[in-house]
């Protein structure tokens, strides 16, 4: 009996193993892309009928303007390239892994994805005369939620008589805050309308509307995690009508730490109270536009293997079709013997454009998020096991500076501590086995 319920009880979880993972099989491979085209087919087929209808009215004199492609002009886009990290200090690590972000221009935001998805609502939808966006049903698995940025209320008009609803809103208001008022862009959003750039204000003045860029990860069948995302406030160059000419004024940082589930933003402008020092450079790597580069000090705990006493150095280059990132954090030359500071991490990303604008437009997302379903997750996955490398390789976990737990990191502090417990006795015992060695040649 003893034999046989050894080969029985192989067989079992065999036979477990191969169901989990051909239920996994069925649904990443076959049941999740199929619902996916579906709903892109469906939201398609449901543009062609909405433009039929506004043919049918043309027809009957009650319109007399043309039914646009829902899609003809959309900047909304998913960007796909590579991401890497450099650690240089207190010893070499590194990785480098595929990205995807979404570039969403927030002034399309509620006519793509509905106004209950973009305005705080909690995340749910909520109807309103009727609007779901260009994007429905798709929208059901791809949706940008204000609920999962600027969590910690930026930008909102707390003292206005008219409570800033939309995103555009919130971005311009904490630029304006942030800038003690020196960047104004508030003249460019009409509260009104939805929080929809607009050309004036009430008062006869006129200001260029602003395009707000953010590149982000949106709420992916269901789940959202984004370790930065970036507001880009683009203005086009002065008598030019190229928009890769677009000159970036100023950008909004938005961080998150893990595992702490905490979230801070920096404003990066010449005036902003965040930035230390600014750059201009000319175009170059390809692309027609300035390079623009920030100092600014770390006043946020974002990884739990680096200190606070580190400055950020970033470089920012975008165009229409590709977006290039540079980062890098300096140790304060306070704690070390170079009067500019130690590098100790270097990290990038470089991505292009991978949907355009067309009828097509819902069947290119379909494609690209049903590769990726689970991509926010995978991202999660990527950090925890880069963070358990960095721990083999014996850096230090940094607990919270002010003290702040969750879950995630009371289990990794009771990982580790044993962890660094026992590498410290291993190289107790090395250094007096060495000394003691020492000791019997002399």
């Amino acid at each position: 009996m003893t034999l046989l319920a050894f080969p029985l009880a192989l067989s079992s979880i065999l036979w477990i193993f191969l169901s989990i993972l051909g239920l996994l099989t069925l649904t990443f491979v076959i049941l999740l892309p199929a619902y996916t085209i579906l709903l892109a087919g469906t939201t398609i087929v449901r543009a062609k009928l909405q433009q039929s209808y506004h043919v049918s009215k043309r027809d009957h004199g009650e319109r007399n303007d043309v039914a646009p492609s829902p899609w003809s002009k959309t900047n909304t886009s998913l960007f796909q390239g590579s991401v890497f990290h450099i650690r240089h200090q207190p010893m070499v690590h590194s990785f480098k892994y595929p990205l995807h972000f979404s570039v969403v221009d927030l002034d399309e935001g509620s006519e793509l994805f509905g106004e209950g998805n973009v305005h705080p609502c909690g995340g749910k939808m909520q109807q309103t005369n009727g609007h779901r966006g260009k994007l429905w049903p798709l929208s059901k698995l791809m949706m940008l939620r204000d609920e999962d940025h600027l969590k910690n209320g930026e930008g909102l008009a707390l003292n206005s008589e008219v409570q800033s609803t939309s995103m555009q809103e919130r971005i311009i208001n904490l630029v304006h805050e942030r800038t003690v008022g020196k960047l104004d862009l508030r003249a460019t959003i009409d509260s009104t309308e939805n929080g929809k750039q607009r050309n004036g204000n009430t008062h006869g003045n006129t200001m260029t509307p602003r395009k707000i860029m953010l590149v982000t990860h949106l709420m992916y069948y269901g789940y959202c995690f984004n370790p930065v995302s970036l507001y880009f406030i683009l203005k086009p160059k002065p008598n030019n009508v190229d928009d890769e000419a677009e000159e970036i004024e100023a950008i909004v940082v938005e961080v998150s730490n893990t595992p702490w589930n905490e979230m801070s933003v920096y404003v990066l402008h010449p005036n902003s109270v965040d930035t230390v020092q600014s750059f201009v450079y000319p175009p170059s790597d390809g692309f027609k536009s300035q390079s623009y580069r920030y100092t600014w000090r770390k006043n946020f705990h974002v990884s739990p293997f680096m200190t606070m006493d580190h400055d950020y150095d970033w470089k920012f280059q975008i165009s229409q079709d590709r977006i290039k990132v540079e980062a890098k954090m300096i140790r304060h030359p306070q704690q070390t013997d170079s009067k500019d500071g130690v590098l100790y991490f270097t990290a990038g990303f470089d991505i292009h454009r991978k949907v355009t604008p067309s009828s097509r437009y819902p069947l290119q997302l379909a494609r690209i998020i049903y590769r990726f379903p689970i991509y926010c997750f995978i991202i999660q996955v990527w950090i925890h096991y880069e963070a358990l490398k960095l721990l083999m390789k014996g850096v230090q976990f940094i607990p919270h500076p002010e003290g702040s737990e969750t879950g995630a990191s009371k289990a990794i502090a009771v990982v580790t501590k044993p962890v660094f417990a026992a590498m410290d006795i291993v190289d107790t015992w090395l250094s007096e086995w060495r000394d003691n060695g020492k000791s019997k040649e002399e």
